[in-house]
């Protein structure tokens, strides 16, 4: 924590070095581009120009930031904006070697080599050359590493992608190196900021010799017309790759460095590795821009939401796999580097991290865990992160987002930044559909503007426009900055604990939506700082980081979570029966052991919902112990089919605070009545939606009765349902734990395609109350009226598996049996299929000892398509922060990039046209959130290759005559081949399907000729 002389130290530089008005108080300009002003940031910073960010540091965990973007170039007082990078995601590790002397050179003038050739000259020529008999280490960067990004491989855009780019690295003279280049803008900035950075910096100059790097930018070899570069904090040395005769190519992306030293494990020095430090994402920088650029797009008062804070890049995303994932400890790392910059150099750090993957069981996530006792030892290290994008479904929200040390943010989108940002012309402020929602986490804790036009590296063409919960984390960041910014010129003490609290207590509720869609709100920074005053004045709430909370829940492992989530037909908690929450504290580090043990706070409650009733009075913690809070549901407010959702706030009683800023904690409940569909329905719901506006949710929720083998979800929109030219919405269908089932179908439409089918099938299809969400389009003209139908059929079959199939048989009439009965009222009327696919084998993977695992395949023209899906248990689902899965070519190319979402994974790969075969790679590569847990893990793997024609069989009714199914009749089908199939690979069978349509269905509609799809029985031939 920053002492009270640093707050003073600060305060008098902020008056000679940071006085100026910043941009965005002189030009009133509102730009919906970057929406920082829907925060109230814009508002905050002018009415209080200094409060805009200076002084703090927002650190940016994610795929690089471009320090030659406009809009990332200075902070509002033309300090540089850019003041640390560092790579923790193994990209950018480049290994050097010792160079050999070339005999084209001499002692005065030496030619460096590589191994395999490679000549670098000119060295001598620089400001402190090399020692003449100095090791000197040699390195290249090569375009050809940069195969598997999708976004920049020809590093120079010369128009090819096989240049090298040598780079020398040696130790100089500390003293030379600084009376010819100076002691570095970095250092000098920081050794005149405060106390604690000047000691910090006087402490690192100490040494004798510091590493030196110059890098042949324009790949000619020679390095005398080069920079000599340092560690980047040093003089925020950058540089860009340049095509020397390519006179039109553009500086794609800037380029940092440090230099780490290595040793072998008696110490001796090894061959240093140069970390390059660049955004080939772009991901990072326009995050960046959103927390704190400015004059982005060179557009006067354009900016970010902390325009005067610094920016630092800890790069934790690995661009060469799908989605930049992260890899083993990154993520960690950039926390502990963070935490150790505030450390060294007293500047505050306010982290945004748009970052994360779905969650696996929220709460028990390996990182999640780790930062929350992290955050414990670091209580002004404010981090802001984003709630994923799995929305709208219920029990969305991903990890670390659920960690509850974290701010959490959803994606809002307001009238204005819809109309210049989409051209869309929307009812209502709302929620993009992809924001993750809340269930069985008390998350998000706030929204956030979720689209912006901002910052990006030259490489990005078109509008630089994205949009997720990715942008609106960084809203939020630039929030937080101003408010930390403001604390510290004002002399208050505070922590992350008061911030999360402001932040959530002063949101503005948004019409029409849930609790478990926005939390506490959109973010409104001047109502937080008049909260955030009054808690850096209490006793009470310094003492307090945040409270740990549990309440049972039966969808996790446990059986505990942080949020009371009831989602189980019959099964809700209605009274007389009660629901109880456990509250404990978790106090500031500082607090000694005779202040925790006399520690008392008493609370007041009072429900946000009619349905939500108290059953406790007034509660009270002492010491250390666990109070309980207990609730009831009223069962006849809770009759009709949907969500409910609400929250008993807890206030401070008797203590030192009031109203918004007396609100300590509060516990969220959210109950899911699903509409019951049995025979009393025929087992089909018919829903008649109206008026779903842009960018809105109607959410439905069914319980599928037991026996069910096939949900069919139809959505339609025509004009037969009362919609407009231009409406449009799609569908999306969750399972009782918010995964999304079913696939994309797509909009349905007037214009287009007006009805579209999903279908769920079992063993996906399970008893229990499953989500339905229609969606409106951003951009519909208009409000979209639809039909939602939602209809079931249940089968009972015997064997599961139809296995009478041998290998010997290939060539020959061959047959099997199986016996259907509908278990539903109602006959069947339909046709079956039957058809052999491919092969398909089994496996169960284990790993250990290492992050990354290979299995090779070939594709043929009798197997020309290959299909992988690998399924990981929850345990170890936990592990991760990520886990990237690639397809690679014989090059090492990747052809086909995805990664696991949640415990699961799809990818396949298709034979190229033209070629008679082919040998892949399939590649999986974890990133484990701790290292240490790396020791044993592993998967189940299924993989198929397909047939390039299935080989079809026919089906018949035993006895002959129509297929028709009545209920409650058993029905034995005849299943038989007259063509041969290809004998199955040792270790594999040959697998195929039966599959019932039927031809008469109540919700028949136009384009219903191929009848819906009820029943798929597995096909087996043993070997």
């Amino acid at each position: 924590m920053l002492s009270r002389n640093n707050v003073l130290t600060f305060i008098l530089l902020s008056g000679l070095l940071l006085g100026a008005v910043s941009a965005s108080a002189a030009d009133p300009k509102t730009w919906n581009y970057m929406p920082s002003g829907e925060t109230g940031t814009q508002a905050f910073r002018a009415d209080h120009p200094t409060w805009d960010g200076r002084g703090v540091a927002v650190a940016i965990f994610d795929t690089g930031v471009d320090a030659f973007a406009p809009g990332l170039l200075e902070t509002s007082t033309g300090l540089t904006k850019l003041i640390d990078v560092r790579d923790f995601s193994t990209e950018g590790d480049f290994e050097t070697a010792v160079a050999e002397r070339d005999e084209s050179g001499s002692d005065a003038a030496p030619v460096f080599a590589t191994e395999d050739g490679l000549l670098l000259r000119g060295a001598e020529k620089l400001p402190v050359p090399p020692a003449t008999q100095a090791t000197v280490y040699i390195g290249e960067i090569a375009e050809h590493r940069f195969q598997n990004n999708p976004s920049v491989y020809d590093l120079n855009d010369d128009g090819d992608n096989s240049d090298r780019f040598g780079f020398i690295v040696y130790a100089a003279e500390r003293r030379a190196v600084e009376e010819a280049l100076g002691i570095g803008r970095g250092y000098e900035m920081l050794m005149g900021l405060n106390d604690t950075a000047r000691r910090t910096i006087e402490e690192e100059r100490r040494s004798a010799r510091v590493w030196v790097v110059v890098v042949d930018t324009d790949g000619n070899g020679d390095l005398a017309d080069e920079q000599m570069l340092r560690d980047y904090l040093v003089n925020y040395d950058a540089f860009a790759l340049v095509g020397d005769n390519a006179p039109d190519s553009r500086s794609l992306m800037a380029w940092e460095l440090n230099v780490r030293a290595n040793e072998d494990f008696l110490g001796k020095p090894e061959a240093p590795t140069v970390e390059f430090h660049f955004d080939d994402g772009s991901h990072g920088s326009h995050c960046a821009g959103i927390a704190a650029g400015h004059d982005v797009s060179g557009q006067r008062g354009m900016d970010g939401g902390a325009p005067g804070a610094w920016l630092i890049s800890y790069k934790l995303g690995d661009n060469r796999l799908a989605g930049g994932a992260t890899r083993t400890s990154s993520m960690r790392k950039c926390y502990e580097y963070a935490a150790e910059f505030e450390k060294k150099y007293g500047i505050p750090v306010v982290v945004n991290m748009s970052f994360g993957i779905a969650s696996v069981e929220e709460g028990e996530d390996s990182i999640g865990r780790w930062l929350d006792d992290m955050l414990v030892d670091h209580p002004t290290l404010y981090v802001c992160t984003s709630a994923g994008n799995e929305g709208p479904g219920l029990s969305t929200v991903g990890i670390p987002g659920t960690s509850r040390s974290l701010i959490s943010s959803g994606a809002y989108l307001s009238v204005e930044s819809g109309a210049d940002l989409y051209n869309a012309r929307m009812q209502r402020n709302v929620l993009f559909n992809f924001s993750s929602r809340g269930g069985e986490t008390a998350k998000p804790d706030v929204v956030a503007p979720g689209s912006a036009l901002s910052t990006v590296p030259g490489f990005i063409d078109g509008m630089a426009r994205f949009n997720g919960t990715s942008m609106a984390s960084p809203q939020t960041a630039g929030a937080v900055a101003c408010l930390v910014s403001a604390a510290r010129q004002e002399g208050l003490d505070i922590h992350w604990g008061m911030m999360k609290r402001a932040l959530i207590a002063g949101g503005v509720p948004v019409p029409h939506l849930d609790l478990t869609d926005q939390g506490g709100g959109l973010v409104n920074t001047p109502a937080s700082w008049k909260i955030l005053k009054q808690l850096a004045g209490s006793k009470t709430a310094r003492q307090i980081l945040r409270y740990d909370i549990e309440t049972p829940c039966v969808f996790q492992d446990d059986g505990m979570s942080d949020a009371a989530y009831w989602r189980t037909p019959g099964g809700v908690p209605v009274a007389p029966e009660e629901v109880t929450f456990t509250v404990r504290p978790v106090f500031h580090p500082d607090m000694t052991p005779d202040e925790k043990d006399s520690f008392f706070r008493s609370f007041r409650f009072k429900s946000e919902a009619n349905w939500l009733k108290l059953v406790s009075g007034d509660r009270y913690i002492r010491g250390d112990m666990g109070m309980t809070v207990a609730v009831k549901y009223d069962g006849k407010k809770l009759q009709e089919p949907g969500l409910y959702s609400a929250r008993v706030i807890a206030t401070l009683d008797g203590g030192d605070l009031g109203g918004l800023a007396g609100r300590e904690f509060s516990l969220w409940n959210t109950v899911v009545v699903g509409d019951p569909v049995g025979p009393q329905s025929g087992y089909m719901k018919v829903y008649e939606g109206k008026d779903l506006a842009q960018s809105c949710v109607h959410r439905y929720y069914v319980d599928v009765p037991a026996g069910a083998s096939a949900m069919r979800v139809r959505l339609e929109v025509s004009k037969d349902t009362g919609a407009d030219k231009g409406a449009r919405a799609l569908v999306e269908i969750c399972d009782p734990q918010g995964v999304v089932r079913g696939g994309w179908a797509g909009y349905a439409s007037v214009e287009g395609d007006n009805i579209k089918d999903s279908t769920v099938l079992t063993p996906e299809l399970y008893p229990g109350t499953w989500g339905i969400n229609v969606c409106g389009s951003i951009t519909a003209p208009s409000l979209t009226d639809y039909r939602l139908s939602v209809s079931f059929d249940g089968y009972d079959v015997r064997p599961a598996v139809v296995e009478g199939f041998v290998a010997e048989s290939a060539g020959q009439d061959t047959d099997g049996q199986v016996t259907v009965t509908r278990g539903f009222s109602g006959t069947f009327r339909g046709r079956a299929a039957a058809a052999m696919e491919g092969f398909c084998g089994q496996e169960e993977v284990k790993i250990e000892d290492t992050d990354e695992w290979t299995h090779s395949f070939t594709l043929d023209g009798t197997t020309p398509r290959a299909e992988f899906h690998l399924v990981m248990d929850e345990a170890v689902g936990n592990l991760f922060t990520d886990c990237a899965v690639n397809i690679l070519d014989a090059n090492g190319k990747a052809v086909q990039a995805t990664g696991f979402n949640g415990t699961e994974v799809e990818i396949g790969m298709e034979l190229p046209a033209g070629r008679d075969q082919a040998t892949y790679t399939l590649q999986v590569v974890g990133a484990f959130a701790i290292a240490e847990e790396m020791a044993e893990w592993g998967f189940d793997m299924t993989q198929k290759f397909y047939f390039a024609r299935p080989v079809r069989g026919s089906v018949e009714r035993a006895g002959g005559g129509r297929l028709t199914l009545p209920c409650g009749v058993p029905t034995e089908l005849n299943i038989s081949f007259d063509e041969s199939w290809p004998g199955a690979p040792e270790g594999m069978n040959v697998f195929g399907r039966l599959t019932l349509r039927d031809m008469r269905t109540d919700d028949r509609r136009p384009g219903d000729e191929g009848g819906r799809l009820v029943l798929e029985v597995p096909l087996k031939v043993g070997q």
